[in-house]
């Protein structure tokens, strides 16, 4: 009977008769009335195994019927299972990189800052300096400095690096801070999708004593705010203490304010920080100017664009650096580039850019041609920018490669196509 029981489950492979959550899966319910009943169980002997591996924890048998971990079952077959504390439903799922959903959560141009300011007049900044693209994940790298409170007296150190990596249906922040009022935890999945109500999920994460904790996640709220973008409100409970983050989490933005317990002293105390710098966010239909295969002419792509306090020229120039989504063109601005400033003054729009712009550049005047006409060409699409003046660094009279920049440039209406 053994030997056929083992086989039986072998053999149809995700076949379960009926499945029992985990007491760490159900502890994202919310209370409400007490349905349990007592019941008899036997510990089964069973080796359960799914595609070959075995299941390694413990299954049951009541009245005649196995009972499995779901979790543990759904994901030997590549399965992501999923809990909603508010309506009570359990989900298996082909796991899904969405890329799409979380993205929307954060800035999308380089270069954008945030400033906040909190408990006991702590601040801290921080800018966006890249985001990358690799196979199965998003990378945005953020650096920034804690307000120094001690006017340099202090020998702590007051940076901050942050990523945040979207990986699967998870926004994860991984840190390297001294004295940032931010998570105990280094590693945090700061929210999962679906972004609903209720949405729930367990983390395992080490605190700066370097102890494994299990910290549950939820989404508290999903609401609109005052400008009309999604706001998120989730909260992280460490398993077995009072400890908690709470995050509000805007779209386009990102984190917007944090309340935590602080656990000092025999008092522990509630605090936190939030957004400073206001902030406008709309999408705007911008065109932008690529190059052609060939580097004759520049070609119209009109794109809608995320863009923050009505700085329309500063969102065109960073859809120029994320590149063109028409495989037929090619990208104008050289890899690594980062806008430093741009500013319009009497017709004027001056530009400036990192080194980058000049030592990723791949040369070649009808390419030089090309990354001056895609630049011009996009700006002057403005009727308040007649001609631009690009830096380097801060400085005019760079020269790329055989161009020097040491003039305004007008409009290259004769390399449009």
């Amino acid at each position: 009977m053994k030997n056929n029981r083992k086989n039986l489950v072998k053999n149809t492979g995700m076949f379960i008769f009926v499945v029992l959550l985990s007491l760490s899966f159900l502890s994202g319910t919310l209370i409400g009335s007490d349905i349990s009943e007592l019941i008899r169980v036997h510990r089964n002997i069973v080796t359960i195994e799914v595609n070959g591996t075995p299941v390694s924890t413990d299954n049951f048998v009541v009245d005649g019927t196995t009972y499995v971990p779901l979790r543990s079952v759904a994901e030997l077959t590549g399965k992501e299972v999923g809990w909603n504390a508010l309506t009570q439903v359990a989900s298996i799922n082909e796991p899904t990189y969405e890329v799409g959903a979380l993205s929307e959560l954060l800035p999308d141009a380089t270069g954008y800052e945030w400033k906040y300011e909190g408990f006991a007049e702590y601040g801290h900044s921080a800018t966006l300096d890249s985001v990358v693209d690799e196979a199965s994940k998003r990378i945005y790298t953020v650096s920034g400095m804690v307000d120094d409170m001690s006017d340099g007296e202090s020998d702590k150190d007051y940076s901050i690096d942050l990523n945040y990596t979207i990986e699967g249906n998870s926004l994860i922040q991984t840190k390297e801070e001294e004295v940032m009022m931010d998570s105990k935890f280094d590693q945090l999945t700061l929210i999962q999708t679906p972004l609903v109500i209720g949405t729930y999920w367990t983390d395992q994460a080490r605190d700066k004593d370097g102890v494994l904790q299990t910290i549950n996640g939820q989404i508290m709220k999903a609401e609109l705010s005052d400008m009309g973008v999604k706001e998120y409100t989730v909260r992280h409970k460490q398993v077995g203490s009072d400890y908690y983050e709470q995050r509000v989490i805007r779209e386009n933005i990102g984190v917007v304010s944090l309340e935590k317990l602080f656990e000092l002293g025999e008092e522990p105390f509630t605090a936190g920080y939030s957004l400073f710098n206001p902030v406008n966010v709309t999408q705007n239909e911008v065109t932008l100017y690529f190059p052609g295969m060939d580097a004759q002419k520049v070609w119209k792509e009109v794109r809608t664009l995320t863009v923050y306090n009505d700085e329309i020229a500063e969102a065109a120039i960073h859809g120029l650096i994320e590149g063109t989504n028409n495989e037929a063109l090619s990208p104008s601005i050289p890899e690594g580039t980062k806008l430093l400033s741009i500013n319009i003054d009497n017709g004027l729009c001056t530009v400036d850019f990192s080194r980058e712009f000049i030592d990723n550049h791949s040369g070649g005047s009808a390419g030089e041609l090309m990354t001056l006409s895609s630049i011009v060409n996009t700006l002057t699409e403005f009727p308040e920018v007649e001609r631009v003046q690009i830096w380097v660094e801060g400085k005019s009279g760079e020269t790329l490669g055989n161009m020097l920049l040491d003039e305004p440039l007008y409009r290259f209406e004769e390399l449009i196509e």
